[in-house]
């Protein structure tokens, strides 16, 4: 019998025109998540990729906050988050804030952002590597967090993303199973040689 996780996986998993590594191979954003910890070593480990990410002038601007479930911390972050993700993040044992640093000694960095989005797939791809899967929310009260943590005055809270193993989807909600069974095909059209206008 075919059960409702390998219906889901079935959809979500890549199908490549061309061998890709493994991790991006096996990527996806799942919304339902197993309440199994992440260990400390392992939480370690994910963090030490966004070390080695790359950015402009190496000024890696980018700082993670995490809050574990069932602490205080995490619920007041979950609470910032909008109904949707409300709705389905319930179930991730970690919950991480991404900031970017949007000034340094030099100024204004007008790369921080795309800076940080490197750090953060950098992030994801090693949890990958180790059996975690994440989703990242941008849907969530920005105001709320820099009231309710201290954060440095230059990080700027930007996403936060969800991450564990895959969860029980017999578990789940009828409206996280139908979010689920939603294919979201790639495009396939993404690039082209140059050609000069002359």
């Amino acid at each position: 019998m075919i059960t409702v996780i390998t219906k889901i996986i079935r959809i979500h998993l890549p199908r490549p025109r061309y061998k890709i590594i493994s991790e991006i191979a096996l990527r996806w954003s799942p919304r339902h998540y197993s309440d199994e910890k992440i260990p400390q070593e392992h939480i370690n480990i994910i963090f030490e990729a966004p070390r080695w990410a790359p950015s402009g002038h190496n000024h890696q601007p980018w700082y993670f906050y995490t809050a574990k479930k069932g602490t205080g911390i995490y619920e007041k972050l979950f609470s910032t988050l909008d109904e949707y993700n409300q709705s389905w993040a319930k179930t991730a044992p970690l919950l991480i804030l991404a900031c970017a640093i949007t000034s340094n000694t030099e100024g204004k960095n007008p790369y921080a952002f795309y800076d940080l989005g490197a750090a953060v797939l950098s992030l994801i791809l090693q949890a990958q590597s180790l059996g975690y899967y994440s989703r990242q929310m941008a849907l969530f009260d920005k105001q709320k967090v820099k009231e309710f943590f201290k954060l440095d005055k230059n990080h700027e809270p930007f996403t936060i993303i969800a991450m564990g193993k895959i969860g029980d989807y017999t578990k789940a909600s009828k409206q996280v199973i139908d979010y689920e069974f939603d294919p979201r095909p790639r495009k396939t059209d993404l690039v082209k040689e140059l050609e000069t206008r002359l």
